[in-house]
């Protein structure tokens, strides 16, 4: 089955069928700004309200059915949100079209509609469908036709117009939809009337003819790949925008709930957890009754390739009350069943079962749907596909089934609006209890009034008497009461509906199976949050966690609970109670599948696990836990379990009791971990004990207090503050900061600085509009001392840091601070496999908590060997961070470091200088591996050995270092470094021209790039380079160093002849100020000038350098340039007159038409120039790179994006 297909078609659908009917709306005089009156040359037979034209107006019924769709926006709340009301309004009469074709084209692949002709297409090819061709033999089957609708068949049949035959196929589109509500009600009610105003069927274009064309007719069928994944899948792509534009959103409103939560099932999972539940209870109910088979032998026997046996070691589970259950006994619920897929395979399990106990499938399929399968959602298209679904699963084994009376138990979860009071005069006439039926009916209306905003994890209180209630929602046909009825109708409809949920809610099931809804915390509307917060408060964290107690509240004490959820439960400390609540259950199953278990989606953020919970304690009991996370996608983790189920991989299979987890503080649900791991956790001291582990500075706005440490000027950063009082004596604005940042052992990610100029007094004043304070100044006595550090979150593996003293930490800057043990000693335990392991056991996620830390287990030893190692490791570390321009510790280009004769010499012998680092860092951490591995007794899961990519220092890269080299020289061309001394030169404050004796800076803070030579002096910059190079290597080897960056840059136009010279100059045209601006994070501190993409003009500047007359000088520079490219167009034209061959008439051609180009472009920016510089601007540094690039351009394109 081909996704992508299924995925353009649904995305396609929806936005199709929303344009028709926003256009048949606007055609009506309706928008989602204002629905117009009807226009002063109405009549009473004839309304206009768009205009005269007579193809808007509206007659007869079609008055009333604007009048109706007019009606409903009121009731929407058109009024004071029309742009919501009228949004949703449009999606519901799309889907509604979508669900009905999508409908009918299975029933139609599958011969399931009951007249047996295609709606859709036709059998034999034909361009119309069969319905069409026979009209008339189907009447009956449409309910008949009226003289005028025979008249319509008739002449269209005869005439086939394009228009009468548009005609033709809606009227007998909208009538089957009407003859199949009698037997497929809740997907196929009665159209109502405005619907067909709001959508055209056509058989020979639109969404149908794109369903048949793009959607193979196989998809469909139930003998090929057809029924319930076709059905998913396609509802799960239709929501693809509306998932899109709701997780831009900070909070999910109501309608946000059902596209954010939905997520397709993959089938191996769904088999997976209604074979290990469903089928695992029938086996107990088997075992109870004297079957002597295995488990194994069981499952064998029903074909369950997923089930799962427990361990040898469990003793069988047999009851009395197991033994006197029939299986139309068993219920089994799914309470977000989404488009019924965890449903429709637990039918298939149900039908195998009932078939083992003599019933015919025709009987079975009846049976399965009265008594076994209940389901709940949120969502009005999905409960519609589930409840279609499943009826199509059952017509698939009872041909009479639409035959038949059929009681479905599937709900859409409603909202309903009714108050106690609209009751009252029911409960008088009934003559109910009053206080009683007022009481249970005020706690069910105050509850449904959120329906569809908390859907199944509603509680009905087990003291409402619902029995009761529904007496209010019996209609009684007596004739004299039909006006009585007619006004009551709607609020007894409305109750029963959600008395139905109410009940289902209430019930007990023997098998609750669920994919529920993911959903932060933090991502919930308001009266989500204060109802999960209530009544959920060990679960609250996520919404899956909340369906996770939901369904060991629905399940019966010896029945079974099947799940797919995120994996976080598992590790997390916000989910540590709901743990607890778990001790008190049976973990009977786990496939553990971490990342890639969705074939939709990649990354590492959605880690999972499926399981299965027994809803009591089984003392002793051993569960079996297979370990899929390192298998890389959703068809490797369910080969990988089949090989488990076989016997064949037992690497990945763990046997375990759940007492173990609690072993370990937090009880995360280790099931990996091996005795000696448990061991360790109860024989070792947590870190906690020993270090001070401390959440650091919450700034509100990093925007506003943050830079990077390049963007400001040096000589306001203070480096060497080591308390808060020597922070405000220095008087500086900028202090050392650390966040976090990407992956990185032992020393390294200085990148930030933080204005806490006078103790912070700006961010500790730092407050709302209400006057509040938003920033989190904690822990300030830790701020400026030594730590050891990692980042919050991390793409896999957790490294740690050395910090020097001088910083203050953030809150995703985790620090530990010294107290009773050596802080390098802890820090190289955290940067071995063991660190690594036990951090795996008490989390496995990319979030690094200080409660993760904190919990590790210290082992006492004598670490004195430990010890230097460790130190070397942080120093070499500092090397390689030091040794580019991005430290503020860098010296000089690591090409300049050596008395290399030639560039290559140099780069060579830097090559091997990283390549000794790399590798004694390499040997030094598996050393500190070993030792750590013998010390916590892993060696049976543990090995020294290291992976490269696991070692954070930077081994050399020609092209990296040659642009870095390029860089430097840059550096050197403004004056920001020198080569007569180390580290910066300037960076802003005073200039020194004492500092540049060897090489001199541009005077004018300028650099011209031009893709050719124009100038011999200081504005060209392959003259400044070849000078760079004449100084910092032998100039005879001038030519070898230049060739040598040109091979490294390009190496294929090398190879074809350009010259170096070129090849360079195109580099610093065309990719320098890219390269700058990435290595710098988006703010670079070399402004590139550029008069668009002609690069007529394009020059260098370097910020630090900046005053207010630099743009007259940029356009000083440019008025230079104007006349140089003057006199070259001239001297190709003179070429070009005198030549003779039409390849070079053409080529110079070609050089005068670009030259013009430019020179045009020039003649623009030029004015852009005059008008800035007329109005010149001063830039504060400390505003930082983003303020001070627009701030210069005051709206203008005057720069290079960055």
């Amino acid at each position: 089955m081909d996704k992508n297909k299924i995925k353009k078609f649904a995305i396609n659908a929806r936005q199709h069928l929303r344009d028709t009917v926003e256009v048949k709306l606007a055609g009506l005089g309706i928008t989602a700004d204002k629905i117009n009156n009807e226009l002063p040359i109405s009549t009473t037979d004839k309304k206009y309200y768009v205009d005269d034209n007579e193809n808007n107006a509206l007659t007869g019924a079609q008055i009333g059915w604007r009048r109706d769709i007019v009606n409903e926006l009121r009731n929407r709340d058109y009024d004071n949100d029309p742009k919501t009301a009228f949004n949703d309004f449009v999606e519901e009469v799309a889907y509604t079209w979508f669900n009905r074709i999508i409908a009918l084209r299975f029933m139609e692949v599958n011969n399931y509609l009951p007249s047996r002709v295609r709606v859709l297409t036709s059998e034999e090819g034909k361009a119309e469908p069969d319905i069409v061709d026979e009209a008339m033999e189907i009447e009956d089957d449409l309910g008949g036709y009226s003289d005028q609708e025979k008249e319509l068949i008739t002449n269209a049949l005869t005439d086939k117009t394009p228009e009468l035959m548009d005609q033709l196929y809606t009227m007998l589109f909208i009538k089957q939809c009407d003859a199949l509500s009698e037997i497929l009600p809740e997907l196929f009610e009665k159209t109502r009337n405005y619907l067909k105003l709001l959508f055209t069927p056509h058989y020979d274009r639109g969404v149908i003819q794109d369903l048949i064309n793009e959607i193979p007719e196989s998809y469909f069928d139930v003998n090929e790949e057809g029924q319930v994944q076709i059905i998913g899948w396609l509802y799960q792509y239709y929501n693809t925008v509306p998932k899109e534009n709701s997780f831009k959103k900070k909070k999910y409103q109501t309608d946000d709930i059902p596209p954010v939560t939905q997520l397709f099932t993959p089938d191996w999972i769904v088999r997976y957890m209604v074979e290990n539940s469903l089928g695992r209870y029938w086996i107990d109910i088997l075992y109870s009754k004297g079957d002597s088979r295995s488990e194994k032998e069981i499952a064998e026997d029903f074909g369950w390739k997923y089930y799962m046996p427990s361990s040898d070691k469990n003793e069988v589970q047999i009851s009395d009350e197991l033994a006197k259950k029939d299986v139309t006994d068993i219920k089994f619920v799914d309470p977000a069943m989404g488009s019924g897929h965890i449903l429709v395979y637990a039918f298939e399990v149900f039908m195998q079962i009932y078939e083992t106990q003599g019933y015919s499938d025709r009987d079975a399929a009846s049976l399965i749907i009265k008594n076994n399968l209940y389901g709940l959602d949120i969502d009005t298209r999905a409960y519609q596909l589930s409840y279609f679904a499943l009826l199509m699963k059952a017509r698939q084994n009872d041909r009479r089934l639409f035959r038949r009376d059929h009681q479905v138990h599937l709900y859409d979860v409603p909202a309903i609006h009714y108050v106690v009071e609209d009751y009252q005069d029911l409960i008088a006439d009934l003559g109910l209890n009053k206080e009683k039926t007022t009481k249970d009916l005020k706690k069910v209306l105050d509850i449904f009034k959120y329906g569809d905003d908390l859907g199944s994890i509603i509680k009905v209180d087990r003291d409402v008497d619902i029995d009761n209630l529904k007496k209010l929602t019996e209609m009684k046909e007596e004739p004299e009461q039909l006006n009585f009825l007619a006004d009551s109708i709607n609020k007894r409809e409305q109750l029963s509906e959600v008395l139905n949920v109410a009940e289902v809610l209430r019930n007990k099931y023997d098998i609750a199976v669920t994919n529920p809804p993911y959903m932060g915390g933090r991502k919930m509307d308001a009266s989500l949050k204060k109802y999960v917060q209530k009544n959920y408060p060990d679960a609250k964290a996520d919404l899956f966690s909340v369906f996770m107690e939901k369904l060991m509240n629905l399940t019966t004490k010896i029945g079974y609970i099947g799940m797919i959820t995120m994996h976080s439960w598992m590790f997390l400390s916000n989910f540590e109670k709901l743990r607890v609540k778990i001790q008190s259950h049976t973990i009977i199953n786990m496939a553990h599948l971490g990342t890639r278990a969705f074939e939709d989606i990649g990354g590492e953020v959605v880690q999972t696990a499926t399981f299965i919970l027994q809803n009591h304690s089984r003392k002793n009991y051993i569960g079996s836990y297979e370990r899929l996370v390192n298998y890389g996608s959703q068809d490797e983790k369910e080969n990988a379990f089949l090989e488990i189920i076989k016997g064949s991989d037992q690497k990945d299979l763990y046997q375990v009791g759940q007492s173990n987890f609690y072993k370990i503080p937090n009880s995360p649900i280790a099931y990996w971990a091996s005795q000696n791991l448990f061991k360790d956790f109860e024989k070792g001291t947590p870190l906690g004990q020993l270090v001070d582990a401390k959440q650091g500075l919450a700034t509100a706005d990093n925007k506003r207090f943050l830079r990077q440490w390049f963007e400001v000027q040096i000589d306001n950063i203070s480096f060497s503050s080591r308390s808060i009082e020597e922070s405000v004596e220095s008087k500086k604005k900028w202090f050392p900061y650390n966040k976090g940042g990407a992956y990185r052992k032992w020393y390294g990610n200085y990148d930030y600085v933080v204005n806490w100029q006078n103790d912070g007094y700006e961010i500790r004043h730092f407050t709302d509009n209400r006057g509040k304070v938003r920033s989190r100044p904690q822990n300030t006595d830790s701020y400026f001392k030594p730590s050891i550090t990692w980042s919050l979150i991390t793409s896999s593996l957790f490294s740690m840091r050395y910090r020097l003293a001088g910083s203050i930490h953030d809150v995703s800057g985790m620090s530990l601070f010294y107290k009773d043990q050596d802080l390098k000693i802890i820090m190289g335990l955290m940067n071995t496999k063991v660190g690594q392991y036990l951090l795996s056991m008490l989390n496995p996620t990319i979030n690094f908590q200080i409660g993760n830390i904190i919990s590790v287990p210290f082992l006492a030893s004598n670490y004195d060997n430990s010890r230097e190692i460790i130190q070397n490791s942080i120093k070499l570390s500092e090397q390689d961070w030091d040794a580019f321009e991005t430290s503020w510790d860098f010296k000089r280009s690591s090409l300049l470091t050596t008395n290399a004769a030639t560039l290559q010499q140099a780069y060579n012998n830097w090559s091997q200088e990283a390549s000794d680092r790399f590798n004694q860092l390499k040997s030094n951490e598996e050393e500190l591996n070993k030792i750590f591995i013998d010390l916590y007794g892993l060696q049976d899961e543990l090995t020294p050995e290291e992976d490269d990519k696991e070692v954070s220092v930077r081994k050399a890269d020609q092209v990296r270092d040659i642009k870095a080299f390029l860089s430097y020289f840059i550096g050197c061309v403004f004056g920001r470094y020198s080569l007569d001394k180390d580290g910066l030169a300037y960076a802003g404050g005073d200039w020194n021209d004492f500092n540049y004796q060897t090489f001199i800076p541009n005077k004018d803070n300028i650099i011209l790039l031009t893709d050719r030579q124009y100038f011999e002096d200081s504005r060209d910059i392959i003259v400044r380079l070849k000078e760079f190079l004449s100084k910092t290597f032998k100039p005879d080897h001038l030519s070898d160093n230049m060739n040598f960056i040109a091979q490294t840059l390009y190496p294929k136009k090398f190879e074809k002849g350009t010259s170096a010279e070129q090849i360079i100059r195109d580099y610093f045209l065309n990719d320098f100020y890219k390269d700058h601006s990435k290595i710098y994070q988006k703010r670079p501190i070399y402004w590139e000038f550029s008069s668009g993409r002609n690069k007529g003009f394009k020059a260098l500047m370097y910020l630090h350098r900046y005053t207010p007359d630099q743009l007259a000088m940029v356009r000083h520079y440019l008025h230079d340039l104007q006349p140089a490219m003057n006199d070259l167009i001239n001297v190709d034209q003179n070429l070009l007159d005198q030549e003779t061959t039409a390849s070079a008439k053409s080529k110079y051609r070609k050089t005068i038409s670009t030259l013009n180009k430019q020179m045009a472009e020039m003649v623009k920016y030029d004015q852009i120039l005059d008008h800035l510089s007329q109005n010149p601007v001063d830039l504060d540094l400390d505003d930082g790179v983003l303020v001070n690039h627009d701030k210069l351009q005051q709206h203008e394109k005057l720069l290079s994006k960055l």
